[in-house]
């Protein structure tokens, strides 16, 4: 692997953690909204924690390709992450550590890589639109992931409303087409670096 390939894929490990640790300072999260709570039965944190530390888990082991036991490395990269951001979180007001979060973010991250290779392993032929779909999830979950710390106001309603769009200011509009550009350019740039 080229050297700008890994550095292009050791930041968007790097992005992927900051992110994590934005998420973990905040003593308030959008999860924790009515409406959310409601639809995932109270395990809103568990699901967090599972498509943070899954996600973690593969862009490790992507960002560590073509090393020896590049698995193991990025099973032990979330889990000592995920020990860090429990102990981050023990110094955010209305959040708590807690070794059963680490322990789930060491299985989820395991369980991702795990799920991954199975699904790998059943494709016996190479399927391009897979290869598509990957990086637009992945930067579909940046987006989602920043939106939401960028702008608060995108996080849901308290009564869950749904605004008409004819009352949805211009300036919306437009920060909705920039984010729709951003997101198309950033898939072509992943996808350039990555074929």
């Amino acid at each position: 692997m080229r050297l700008a390939q890994r550095c292009a894929r050791l930041l968007a490990l790097g992005g992927w953690m900051a992110l994590i640790t934005y998420w973990s300072s905040q003593a308030r999260l959008p999860i924790d909204q009515p409406v959310v709570a409601g639809v995932l039965h109270g395990f809103q944190h568990r699901f967090a924690h599972a498509i943070a530390f899954g996600l973690l888990a593969l862009l490790a082991r992507w960002a560590f390709d073509g090393l020896p036991r590049a698995n193991v490395c990025a099973v032990v990269l979330a889990s000592v992450f995920g020990a860090t951001d429990e102990w981050h979180q023990s110094f955010t007001p209305g959040r708590h550590a807690g070794a059963d979060d680490w322990a789930a973010d060491t299985a989820f991250a395991a369980a991702a890589l795990y799920a991954w290779a199975c699904l790998r392993a059943a494709i016996t032929v190479r399927i391009p639109v897979l290869r598509l779909v990957a990086p637009l999830a992945v930067a579909a979950m940046f987006i989602v992931g920043v939106s939401l710390a960028i702008w608060p106001g995108l996080s849901l309603a308290g009564e869950f409303e749904r605004p008409s769009l004819r009352s949805v200011p211009s300036q919306v509009a437009h920060t909705a087409l920039d984010v729709a550009r951003s997101t198309r350019n950033l898939a072509r740039q992943f996808r350039s670096a990555v074929g």
